[in-house]
């Protein structure tokens, strides 16, 4: 499966302020030099539809929404990285082997826990609909043989699309494309195949395979001719260097008291701490994620004075800082616990070992 999350900070934006859902959103990247300088990151499929797409400067966004009611809003890096984190923990949970390829698209491998489409169909479905109930997002999801055509196939129907391309519908599904379409085929690529008259997919499937090579080397030569024919044999690579691990869950009820939550609370503890055990990992701080009533997004951490395994410190520190949050008045629907700051145990071994032969 490939996972893509539709628009997703505009979609974030979406999920903190809910009345601007029927009004184009626009995300910005604003220059040093101020005003509108700048250009767009992203948009919603509301500002798409006046022409406003990814890269074009801020002042023609806006006067392609002038008078439409448009919102523009600077990227807000840190609250969609935590909306992320909490979106890649669940869909974690549905993988055999999983990939982050960025802050809003995952492969999941999901071979061994389905066995056939029919079942890897309905298992996006729960997919989905945990998603947008439990989070408040929508994706696309493409499911296939394979990483290339799964991605094709999350871009065929967006947004909230689900696709299945079967082993033999392939060649029907990408032989119209354009070459752009292809993964890895960037902007520059496709124009070097345009002016050797290749425009679709099945253009790309009628040249040999020297003539490719000759022309863009070897590696990619070799790729363009398996990609045009449906073939990839990259796997799903489970992620080498975790940055955090957390867990996430819904509670059977909104709450704004501790008591209410403490059994929740040790759950989720017990299985971050679990996950680190298992990983032979440190961690240099504990935070928890909180998603409100209203569908609102927040997280607290803190850094703890040394490298830690404990449970004990994982339990202390996310109960602290949940405790911290309730006195604010917040009222909680998802409620979820993290550790940052990973360090293996065999690095911290050797680094031990480095400071006792120093002293």
């Amino acid at each position: 499966m490939h996972v893509d999350l539709d628009y997703f900070y505009a979609q974030c934006e979406e999920l903190r302020n809910p009345s601007l859902k029927d009004r184009p959103v626009v995300i910005c990247v604003y220059s040093a030099r101020g005003n509108d300088s700048g250009a767009v990151s992203t948009s919603n499929y509301k500002a798409r539809e006046y022409g406003v797409k990814a890269g074009i400067p801020i002042r023609q966004a806006k006067q392609l929404l002038k008078d439409k009611d448009a919102v523009f809003l600077p990227v807000d890096e840190p609250y969609y990285t935590s909306v992320s984190d909490m979106v890649m923990s669940m869909l974690r949970r549905y993988a055999d082997v999983f990939e982050q390829v960025s802050i809003d698209e995952a492969f999941l491998d999901v071979s061994s826990r389905c066995r056939d489409m029919d079942h890897a169909y309905n298992l996006a479905k729960s997919i989905k609909h945990e998603l947008k109930n439990s989070i408040g997002l929508t994706c696309s999801i493409g499911i296939s043989v394979n990483k290339l055509v799964a991605k094709m196939a999350s871009d065929h129907r967006k947004p909230d699309g689900l696709t299945v391309v079967r082993d033999d519908d392939i060649i029907k599904f990408i032989s119209g494309m354009s070459v752009g379409k292809l993964l890895w085929v960037g902007r520059k690529t496709e124009e070097r195949l345009n002016k050797m008259g290749i425009h679709t997919i099945e253009d790309l499937a009628r040249i040999d395979a020297q003539r490719l090579i000759e022309v863009f080397g070897k590696k990619m030569g070799i790729y363009l001719y398996n990609a045009s024919r449906g073939i990839d044999d990259e796997p799903v690579r489970d992620d080498q260097s975790v940055k955090q691990i957390s867990r996430i869950t819904t509670l059977k009820k909104n709450a704004n008291a501790i008591d209410d939550i403490l059994e929740d609370l040790r759950m989720l503890c017990n299985d971050v701490h679990k996950r680190v055990m298992e990983s032979d990992l440190l961690f240099r701080s504990v935070g928890i994620i909180l998603v409100h009533d209203d569908l609102r997004i927040s997280s607290r951490s803190r850094s703890l004075k040394h490298l830690s395994n404990s449970l004990d410190d994982i339990l202390k520190n996310a109960r602290e800082l949940l405790e911290d949050a309730l006195h604010d008045g917040v009222i909680i629907r998802r409620l979820g616990v993290k550790v940052e700051g990973l360090m293996d145990i065999k690095g911290q071994d050797t680094l031990q070992r480095f400071m006792d032969t120093a002293s």
